[in-house]
Formats: structure tokens, C-alpha cells, sequence
């Protein structure tokens, strides 16, 4: 828990980032800049991904000293480096929540959770920022302790022999509800059990998360980061959204067009 990460000043804008659009009028796939609308489902809200394209203040937030040090601490990485694999802003309504998913049953990068001879190998570190109070009847993030060390998955979590289970932390075995005012971070490797309450007040939940791993995992959705973007970043911050540059002979241009056809599959 980091409490009060994120200073007021910084809520502010964010929020105001958040109010500036009709949240009513958008639909996945639409672009804002270089910003992409999205969900993963019809419960869990609207997702801003891609969001450090969405001006300084989601920039200031890459390598911030609030959890860096902690998330490369985890992240056993020599002489490789860190990357942000998926960053992206949700905002859900009353009676949302995101199912129950992950455990360290899993066999995926992303579970990836030992420690040898005192040094950490984790797989995925997220930061959970909350934009506003997350209390009683808000749909705080759940989380089942000691999850990510489970060989066994959770009886109540989708699984491929039980595809249409959509399991909310209000009905899952063992979930901890995790409460978080304005500017509280949650910081929690993806291998644990999580999930999140359905939320029941009236208003938004609104989150902000980042997610770190070792430089190898791919960006989640494959985002090239805009040029206005890179030319604004410091060189850590440009290293840590463009870990593994592409590389191109001298001349070669790339575009859009070039990967038409092509299918992207959520992963």
C-alpha cells in the first residue's frame, strides 16, 4: 500500500483529463489522439489504453519515485531492464466489477513468482492508483493472500472447462477487499487472485494502472509509441516505453498499411 502516491495537484488533472470527454458517447476502438477506448467485457467500464499518450501528467507517472525503486526490487532484471507491458485509465459505473482471474497456478510470463538466494524474479508488478475513494459499495479491488503462490486454481475463477463463470470478489472464496482513498497506490504482482466488488454506489470508480515487467514481455497491445511522444520523454522514461526499439535498414519507412491484414489478438 502506498498511501497518498499521487498529490493532489496531480489528482486534479488527471480527473479533469477524465471529465473533458463524454464517456456516453465513446465506443472501443475509437482513438483519442493516440489513446485507444476499450474494454475487456461488458461489466468492467470504460479503458483509456494507451494512456501516456495522454499528456505529461501520465508521463510523470512512468518511472515515478513512489514505486520504481520497489518495482525493480521485484523485477530481477541484471543486465536487462524494465518495460511497461500495458498502461491504461478505467472508469466504471454503478453494478460493474471485473471477474475474478490470475494465481500462481498459472504457467505464463506474467505469473512468474520465486525468489533464489535472496534475489526476487517476478513476472509482472501493477500499480493501481486510485483517482478517488475507493470504499464501501465503490468496487474496491479484492485480492485472494497468497494466491500467487497457489497450485491449484481458484473453483470459482473462468477457466477453459468453465468458460461462462464471471465471478465477482462479493461472491469469490477468500477475497479481501483492498480500500484506497484519493492518491492511494496498490502495489501487487498480477500472479495474485484479484479481481474487484461490484460496484453498487452511485458515480464512477476511477483507476489508474501501469504494468512493469522485464523488457522481454511485449507490450500487451502492441503500441508504437507516437514521435511527439518519445521526443518528450527523458531517456529513462523512453526506455522503459520502448525497451526493445525496432530496427529497420537505412531508408525503410513503416506505416499502418504495412500490417493490414494482419490479426491482433488481446493476449
Amino acid at each position: 500500500m502506498l498511501r497518498g502516491a499521487l498529490r493532489p495537484d496531480r489528482l486534479e488533472r488527471i480527473n479533469a483529463w477524465i471529465d473533458s470527454h463524454d464517456l456516453d458517447s465513446l465506443q472501443p476502438g475509437q482513438w483519442i489522439g493516440d489513446v485507444e477506448v476499450h474494454r475487456y467485457g461488458s461489466k468492467d467500464g470504460v479503458n483509456f489504453q494507451n494512456i501516456i499518450e495522454g499528456g505529461p501528467v501520465f508521463e510523470e507517472l512512468i518511472d515515478h519515485a513512489a514505486w520504481i525503486d520497489q518495482v525493480r526490487r521485484y523485477i530481477e532484471v541484471d543486465d536487462h531492464w524494465l518495460s511497461i507491458e500495458e498502461n491504461f485509465l478505467n472508469v466504471r459505473e454503478s453494478g460493474g466489477y471485473i471477474p475474478i482471474h490470475s494465481g500462481g497456478q498459472l504457467v505464463r510470463f506474467t505469473s512468474d513468482f520465486r525468489n533464489s538466494a535472496g534475489r526476487w524474479a517476478v513476472g509482472q508488478i501493477n500499480i493501481l492508483m486510485a483517482l478517488n475513494d475507493i470504499g464501501e459499495g465503490d468496487g474496491p479491488t479484492t485480492v485472494v493472500p497468497g494466491g500467487h503462490k497457489s497450485h491449484e486454481d481458484h473453483p470459482q475463477r473462468k477457466t477453459a472447462w468453465n468458460p461462462d463463470r464471471q465471478t465477482s470478489g462479493a461472491e469469490a472464496v477468500g477475497m479481501v477487499q483492498v480500500p484506497l482513498k484519493a492518491g492511494d497506490a496498490l502495489m501487487f504482482t498480477d500472479a495474485i487472485t484479484h479481481g474487484s466488488m461490484p460496484r453498487t454506489n452511485p458515480g464512477q470508480r476511477r483507476v489508474l494502472i501501469y504494468r512493469y515487467a522485464p523488457h522481454l514481455l511485449a507490450n500487451r497491445f502492441h503500441y508504437l509509441p507516437s514521435p511527439e511522444l518519445l521526443a518528450r520523454l527523458t531517456p529513462e522514461r523512453r526506455r522503459l516505453v520502448m525497451s526493445v526499439p525496432p530496427r529497420f535498414r537505412p531508408g525503410r519507412a513503416v506505416t499502418g498499411a504495412d500490417f493490414e491484414g494482419f490479426e491482433w489478438r488481446q493476449t
